[in-house]
């Protein structure tokens, strides 16, 4: 409940610069082709197009978000696409399903905006563990293979015995606590005008499945959405304090 609380006051860190044209640019070019679409039903290739003839405006939308730390409700929307894994066709636990979140592009954009402004803090602030591997760039986990290695080498070469504990964290995305993530937002100072649209973004979001004709949707209060753009970011963020402990 504390957490809860830390994470509903005022937060007082300065504002960052806003967007520029070209930062929203190589986003939007950075938009892979033919990636199915949200449930709007627009396009990667439409967004590219609308941007080559209203740079300007797509641009000053993205930093009204900024302005107002709002991150708009019908990019909040996710359209479940259940896909079976890959050996489990037959089951019958609904367990075999993966289920991929497909966004709004426009929600996507921005998304990967303020992710990107967000990590760079951190990145530039030193803020998060230097052993956080994953969704790290120039890191990868054979980076963190070699790094066990280095460590276990010597105890094996004098005949010593190492064990190795490793744990799985199930449904990671899924569990994904917001009140976390936004206590790692204010604990490395984030600039307030990107912590404000991030807090929106984990409000009130929604995920609707279509089987057939039927349609059905459920409030979300918890995770990052498979396949979104903030997902690892915000994944990273939460798990932080993890890799600090002694």
């Amino acid at each position: 409940m504390t957490i809860r609380k830390q994470t509903k006051q005022p937060l007082y860190t300065t504002d960052d610069k806003e967007f520029t044209e070209e930062e929203v640019r190589q986003v939007i070019e950075s938009l892979q082709p033919k990636k199915a679409p949200g449930p709007n039903g627009i396009t990667n290739e439409v967004v590219k197009l609308l941007f080559k003839m209203i740079p300007i405006t797509m641009t000053a939308v993205c930093n009204a978000c900024l302005r107002t730390g709002c991150f708009p409700e019908n990019w909040k929307i996710a359209k479940i696409l259940p896909i079976v894994k890959p050996g489990r066709e037959n089951s019958a636990n609904t367990s075999k399903y993966h289920p991929i979140s497909l966004l709004n592009m426009e929600g996507k954009v921005l998304g990967k905006l303020l992710s990107k402004r967000i990590m760079h803090h951190f990145y530039k602030t030193e803020y998060l563990n230097e052993h956080q591997y994953g969704f790290t760039p120039q890191k990868s986990t054979v980076d963190a293979a070699m790094e066990v290695k280095q460590y276990i080498e010597p105890h094996l070469e004098r005949g010593g015995v190492v064990l190795l504990v490793s744990l799985d964290v199930h449904g990671a995305f899924d569990s994904a606590w917001w009140p976390a993530i936004l206590q790692g937002l204010c604990k490395a100072n984030c600039p307030r005008n990107f912590y404000y649209p991030a807090q929106d973004y984990l409000k009130e979001r929604k995920a609707i499945i279509t089987i057939n004709s039927f349609n059905m949707g459920k409030n979300i209060t918890r995770g990052c959405p498979q396949g979104s753009c903030c997902g690892p970011s915000f994944w990273n963020i939460q798990n932080d304090p993890v890799l600090n402990l002694q």
